[in-house]
Order: C-alpha cells, then sequence, then structure tokens
C-alpha cells in the first residue's frame, strides 16, 4: 500500500511535468523535475543519517560484524587470519583486504564496530560519489546525477542494509565503480593500468572482483585492441591469480586457499529455485531500470559497438557477480548489490539517451514514469532501519546478565563482544557452517560442528547456550538439546539489540540454555 501511494504521487508529479511539456509551460515541467531531485534527495539525506544511527550500535547489525571485528584484532595482534578451524576461531569465506585496509583507522579509533563500520560508510561514500561523477559525466546533467544517487540511497534495503555494516560489500563496489569511471576517461596508457589495478584491489577485498577484473580487460581488449592490451593482462594475471597462488606464503594464513576457494565453492548448486530467486529479485526491484538499461546496454553493443561505453559493456560482468550467491540457498541478498548498482546506473543513463533522442518519449514523460516506478518498488518504511535509541541501555543489561551466571555461555549468534563479557567457546555459527553446508549435506549434528564445540558438549560444570532462536530449531545446533534445556525466555529484554532487516532476520538475544544432561 505504501509503495502504491509513492508511485501515485510521483505519477502525479510526473503528470505536471507532461501536462507542461504538451502546453508549453516550462514552469511547470521545472516545478515537477525539482520535486523529484527534492524526493532523491531526500533518501540521501536520510541514508546520511542512517550512517550516524548505525555506527554506535553496540552489537550486531548483522551477524557476523562482531566475528569480522575479531578478524582485525588478530591481524593487528600479530597473528594469522586464515588458521585451522578452533573452538575460539574459525575464518570468515572472504578476501582479507578489508582487514588490511581497515588497520590504520583501527590505529586512531581502536579495532571495534565502530571502525569497521566507519571503513565501510566510506566505501559507500565513495561509490556514491563516483555513481554521481559517473551520471554527470554521461549526460552532462546534475539532475540525472542526483536521480541515480537518490535511487542507490533508496535502495539500501532491497541490498539488504549491508552497505554500512562492518562488512566488505561497499569495499567490493567502491573500487570496482572508480575502475570504470578513470577508463571511461581515455586519459592515458597509465589510467587505464590505474584502473585496472582498482579492479583487482575490488577482488581482493570480495571474491567477486575478480569478474570485474575480467569484464574491464576484456573491455579495454575491445576498445584498444589486443596489441595494446598486453599490459592490462599482465598487471590482473600478476596482482590476481600470481599472487593469489603466493598468499599463504605471505603471512595470511596456511589455510587461506581453503576459506577463500574451497569452501565457498561448495555452497551453490544450480537449482530453478535459485533462477527464480535471481529473476525475482531483479523484477521486484528494478524491473523499469533493469529494462532501460539492458535495452540500452543491447543496443550501443549492437549499434555502436565500436564506442560503446564501459558502463553498458560492464552490465552482463555486474549480473555474473550474483549468479553464484543466487544459487546459494545460504545468502543473503548483499551478493545481488553490484547487479544492482549496475542497474540502476545503466538504467539511469538509458532514460536519458531514450529522451534526448526520441523526442515523444520525454513530450509522454517517460523518464519520470520509470523514475516513479523505480522509487516506488524501492520504497521501505525508514523507520524499519533504524536502531533502537535504547540500545546502548540495553548492552549494559546483557553483560550485567551474563555476568550474573554461574557458568561460560555460548552465544553462536552474537560472536565475541567488544568489552564486559567473554563467550566461551567463541566460534561463531556463520563460518562453522559455511565449511561443512553445502546441497544435499545434513549439518545437523556433524562431526565438524562436534569436534568444535567439544566444551558445550561437555562441559566441566555449568554452563550455557544463549540463542536468538529457539535451539531446537536449529539446523546447525539442535542436536545440543539432548544436554540443555530451556531455562529462560527472556522475551523482548533485549530488543533493542536487533539485527537490521535482512533476508534472513536474526532478531536479539532471548532464549537461554542451561547444561541439563540427561545422565549426568
Amino acid at each position: 500500500m505504501e509503495r502504491l501511494l509513492v508511485f501515485l504521487l510521483l505519477t502525479a508529479i510526473a503528470a505536471l511535468y507532461i501536462v507542461g511539456e504538451r502546453r508549453g509551460e516550462k514552469r511547470w515541467m521545472t516545478l515537477a523535475s525539482a520535486l523529484f531531485a527534492v524526493y532523491a534527495a531526500g533518501w540521501v539525506m536520510f541514508m546520511v543519517y542512517v550512517w550516524f544511527n548505525h555506527i554506535n550500535f553496540p552489537l550486531n547489525l548483522e551477524a557476523m560484524e562482531l566475528l569480522v571485528v575479531q578478524h582485525l584484532q588478530r591481524l593487528m595482534a600479530g597473528l594469522p587470519i586464515y588458521v585451522e578451524p578452533s573452538p575460539d576461531f574459525v575464518t570468515l569465506a572472504y578476501a582479507p583486504l578489508y582487514y588490511y585496509f581497515s588497520v590504520p583507522f583501527a590505529w586512531v579509533f581502536g579495532a571495534n564496530l565502530f571502525t569497521m563500520r566507519l571503513v565501510a560508510v566510506l566505501g559507500m561514500l565513495g561509490a556514491g560519489i563516483v555513481l554521481f561523477a559517473a551520471v554527470k559525466k554521461q549526460t552532462s546533467s546534475n539532475w540525472w546525477a542526483l536521480m541515480a544517487v537518490g535511487l542507490f540511497a533508496a535502495a539500501y534495503r532491497a541490498m539488504d542494509t549491508y552497505l554500512d555494516n562492518a562488512h566488505s560489500d561497499s569495499w567490493l563496489l567502491f573500487p570496482a565503480l572508480l575502475g570504470c569511471y578513470l577508463i571511461d576517461l581515455k586519459r592515458s596508457r597509465a589510467v587505464n593500468l590505474l584502473g585496472v589495478f582498482l579492479f583487482i584491489v575490488s577482488f581482493w577485498f570480495k571474491q567477486h572482483g575478480a569478474i570485474f577484473a575480467v569484464g574491464g580487460v576484456l573491455y579495454l581488449t575491445w576498445r584498444d585492441g589486443l596489441k595494446n592490451s598486453w599490459m592490462y593482462w599482465a598487471l590482473a594475471g600478476l596482482l590476481g591469480p600470481v599472487l593469489y597462488a603466493l598468499a599463504p606464503s605471505l603471512g595470511l594464513g596456511p589455510w587461506f586457499h581453503y576459506y577463500t576457494l574451497t569452501v565457498p565453492s561448495h555452497w551453490s548448486a544450480v537449482t530453478f529455485g535459485g533462477l527464480k530467486r535471481y529473476i525475482g529479485y531483479a523484477v521486484k526491484n528494478y524491473f523499469a531500470l533493469a529494462a532501460a538499461g539492458g535495452i540500452a546496454s543491447l543496443y550501443f553493443l549492437v549499434k555502436k559497438w565500436r564506442d560503446v561505453s564501459i558502463w553498458y559493456f560492464m552490465l552482463p560482468f555486474a549480473m555474473l557477480t550474483g549468479v553464484m550467491g543466487a544459487f546459494d540457498e545460504g545468502s543473503n541478498n548483499n551478493i545481488f548489490i553490484p547487479m544492482a548498482t549496475w542497474f540502476i546506473l545503466t538504467g539511469v543513463l538509458g532514460l536519458h539517451y531514450l529522451i534526448e533522442n526520441f523526442a515523444p518519449m520525454k513530450k509522454w514523460g517517460v523518464h519520470l514514469l520509470a523514475l516513479s516506478a523505480s522509487f516506488a518498488l524501492l520504497f521501505y518504511n525508514p523507520t524499519s532501519v533504524l536502531v533502537s535509541p535504547r540500545a546502548t541501555e540495553a548492552y549494559r543489561d546483557l553483560v550485567q546478565y551474563l555476568n550474573s551466571l554461574d557458568g561460560p555461555v555460548y552465544a553462536p549468534w552474537i560472536g565475541p563482544l567488544e568489552s564486559g563479557y567473554e563467550f566461551f567457546p567463541a566460534v561463531h555459527w556463520v563460518p562453522m557452517e559455511d565449511i561443512i553446508r553445502g546441497p544435499g549435506v545434513d549439518t545437523y549434528n556433524h562431526p565438524v560442528t562436534r569436534g568444535l564445540l567439544e566444551a558445550v558438549i561437555h562441559p566441566a560444570g555449568p554452563a550455557y547456550i544463549l540463542m536468538n532462536y529457539p535451539l531446537e530449531n536449529d539446523p546447525l545446533l539442535g542436536f545440543l538439546t539432548e544436554e540443555y534445556k530451556l531455562k529462560e525466555d527472556l522475551g523482548d529484554r533485549f530488543a533493542p539489540l536487533s539485527t537490521l532487516p535482512k533476508r534472513f532476520n536474526l532478531d536479539y538475544p532471548r532464549y537461554l540454555y542451561e547444561y541439563a544432561p540427561q545422565n549426568p
């Protein structure tokens, strides 16, 4: 209903533009365009407010944030990141650059959630700036550039609220966008090499960046010819596959290839459900933009293939970044962020080209109708992504509650707290499941899980498990109900510590289970 109201409101503004166009009333057209600009700017300003609202949240905005901080803390302590799984630490299956890049910020602000989120926010800010600059360059219009950035901000919820979390997604995106922008300048071979370097940087933030590296080098080969492109292939090969092969010997840890290649290679399987998810996500959130961008990309690739923009050329590669994630049932929708950003960028550019070259389309305000539909599809209740003002108080209450218990607490969904209490063991649910999950794999009561949780299964004395969801419903840890019984349902006591809404919502700490073996 809310989306329908937004669509009707924006369509009414578009109607004002159309009537103004037909009657020659420039003031009406200017007013309509200005109102769209105000709406887009409103989402941008709200996004800035969200950054400040989130950055000091004391617990996870996303399931793995505290675990990500633990990676940074290990790095700053001189410990390798990619090591054999243990009850204290299991590495996430991500590339390492986000942790390394955060180190200088940690020297100033500490190795904590604030620092990791600040770095993520800077990546999102950079992506927004490049998005604005790219559209401005292509259209010579601040208005069209603002539409692109406004849509990017409005898509925060559709992108699973990840871009300002302590995660590498914004830094997968920012270097990829900046690399394309530099290559699009057509300045010199040195600038092109810098663009290729940024694609490789994107890969070292998150593995999906490899697709942008391949796409970027192919584009340069397409545009400049094979004879003039050998440097780009050499740089990409040296800083990509060669450096990747050497990584374990460079201090990253002996299990680097296992976590960054072997583990994620087990997650996906081509299924009808995965295809339905992929197409459904695009249609549900970006139908008009995907159509405009896709048609424009095909048009330029076929009709003007010698002079096609890198933005259109890279759309299929951006779409490929979401393919593996779509076929991984356990992934959140952050895996669609690059694809969604390219839908926005090429969609806006396609709409601009349409009205500039086909007068009837401008006369009937097709671009404003498409933007109305796009903003409406992306609309959500802004309060749904704001954290509770009582979060800090609730965190203190949680720490006090944990310290009141007479035995160690295992909290598989939280990860190591920043201060006040240490969970034992510290191993997090997500990477523990990641190293065993895959199509057809039964994770329940798995030997690997049992080995990592020996201290939980056979504690030396009183022990507890704190869950966000009922333990008996947990597909990985449900077997622990053989030894642990529900002691207390804490209700909404810690509700202010709830995670942000995502494809898989984790809510907040609620259920406390006590070690109570049937045959002590």
